[in-house]
């Protein structure tokens, strides 16, 4: 009994893919997108641990490109 359910299942699944989207379903989308940049704004506020992310990436870019600068020449790739 389940396999035929599952059957079932497999074959609505596969006739709402060949259906493809539902016009209602990807205006309704398109509304929510709308409403959440109303609400919220793009891009996104910055907040305190977006900053402090940001923050570390840069300090620890600046480290490495540091490092490879000072030491250019033993950082290049060596032709065997």
């Amino acid at each position: 009994m389940v396999a035929g359910w599952q059957a079932v299942e497999g074959l609505e699944r596969e006739e709402r893919r060949q259906a493809g989207p539902d016009a209602m379903a990807v205006r309704g989308a398109l509304e929510l997108m709308d409403l959440f940049g109303a609400l919220h704004g793009w891009p996104p506020p910055e907040n305190e641990a977006r900053r402090r992310d940001s923050e570390l990436v840069r300090s620890r870019w600046v480290r490495v490109r540091s490092f490879y600068q000072a030491h250019g020449q033993a950082a290049q790739q060596k032709n065997p």
